[in-house]
């Protein structure tokens, strides 16, 4: 029978993975959460028979919905972790791990690590301290670009002159998978005892340094920097909960960077047998990879929106006239690529020959030629309807093209 490993929070950006990397390994995974078979979120009384005969609980949910600041007995993050694992240990369950945060500190600047660390404080004091072990995972990138490592890759990759606070401060990156193994180490090793271990990079490196990467490795040149005050910052972020149709940026992260300090790993990757690669590396291959995946999708939307069932030839044909043409990727949103027709609001009139669309989609028009024009053609109907949806059309085109000139 396969081990039983139940996760809570295992929607977040570290937990899909975790829950997709234990599957792998042959793990019987049980989700915790709102969206999960067992309807748990933090703070609800657990349910034995839920526990029984796992072999661990890895902790990963953290709920904003509470009063930062709450005392220990109100802040459900603090009571309902600890409920949670008294709960597992009196179910038998061998292991509970806790992830934190290297920012979890006493003095923390954000609320976050603050909490955190109370956290972390009053599981060693409780009755399930015996199976409890701490993760303080440092900053966490590759994958899907989402969470605050997308924030950062977006933020790099705009421009090459960036606006940003805290940028000698020292951070420790640690690859997603490599987050994923180590949590999942912490829940099956029999030879560890329960103590903090710091899954995070052991050679800090500046966040200036950190972003500069993210940039290279996104084929892009060198980054420079405009510092701000952190008062600055902290105002920016508030304006932008005032202002409509822009981002809204949580002063916790602003906070939490802020206040960043390295915390020594070594011992603990040594303990884990994680070895962490180089980011420069992981990235400039992830991101390749992920462009490539990304012209592939495009080069099939733009000929299914010309109307086209497209063939791996076609693709083919496509994607390296498009590489060829300095077009690839164009950068066309998720939602246009998975609803081609949607590109019809994109489309800029016919006599803008330079704008990359437009190009695009001639070449698109080229590579489908054969199989396009041999088939049957739109009769007179087909034929007024594509007109009066270029007329009625026009407007939102002329508007909406920029997009992606």
């Amino acid at each position: 029978m396969a081990p039983r490993l139940i996760i809570t929070g295992s929607t977040g950006y570290i937990g899909s993975r975790l829950a997709a990397t234990a599957r792998e390994r042959g793990f019987d995974v049980v989700e915790f959460g709102r969206r999960s078979g067992a309807k748990w979120r933090i703070g609800d009384e657990p349910v034995a028979s839920d526990l029984e005969g796992a072999a661990a609980v890895i902790h990963l949910a953290h709920s904003w919905a509470t009063e930062p600041e709450a005392a220990e007995e109100n802040n459900i993050n603090i009571s309902g972790t600890v409920k949670l694992a008294e709960a597992a240990r009196a179910a038998g369950v061998p292991h509970f791990v806790f992830s934190s945060s290297t920012s979890s500190r006493r003095e923390a600047l954000n609320v976050y690590g603050r909490t955190k660390f109370r956290i972390e404080q009053h599981l060693t004091a409780s009755s399930a301290a015996p199976i409890v072990r701490i993760a303080r995972i440092g900053l966490v990138y590759g994958g899907p670009r989402v969470a605050m490592y997308g924030l950062m890759a977006k933020l790099a990759g705009l421009s090459p002159l960036l606006p940003m606070i805290g940028l000698s401060r020292k951070v420790q990156p640690i690859h997603l998978d490599e987050v994923a193994a180590g949590l999942l180490a912490l829940a099956t090793r029999e030879d560890l005892q329960p103590q903090t271990f710091v899954l995070a990079h052991e050679k800090p490196i500046s966040f200036a340094a950190w972003l500069g990467i993210l940039r290279r490795s996104q084929g892009k040149g060198k980054l420079h920097f405009i510092p701000i005050p952190l008062g600055f910052a902290l105002f920016a972020c508030r304006m932008t909960k005032l202002v409509p149709l822009i981002p809204t940026v949580d002063p916790e992260r602003v906070l939490g960077l802020a206040g960043a300090a390295p915390m020594e790993s070594a011992e603990s990757l040594r303990l884990l047998g994680l070895n962490p690669a180089d980011p420069t590396m992981v990235l400039t291959r992830e991101f390749a990879q992920t462009d490539q995946e990304e012209s592939h999708g495009e080069a099939k939307a733009l000929l299914q929106y010309l109307g086209i069932t497209p063939t791996p030839v076609q693709l083919q044909r496509l994607d390296e006239g498009l590489r060829r043409e300095g077009l690839s990727p164009l950068g066309l949103s998720p939602r246009l690529i998975r609803n081609p027709r949607l590109l019809a609001f994109f489309e800029p009139p016919a006599n803008h020959a330079q704008h990359r669309l437009a190009r695009a989609l001639y070449l698109a028009d080229i590579a489908s030629e054969p199989e396009r024009y041999s088939s049957k053609k739109s009769g007179l109907f087909g034929a007024v309807l594509a007109i009066a949806g270029d007329v009625l059309l026009f407007p939102l085109r002329a508007l909406l093209a920029g997009r992606y000139r």
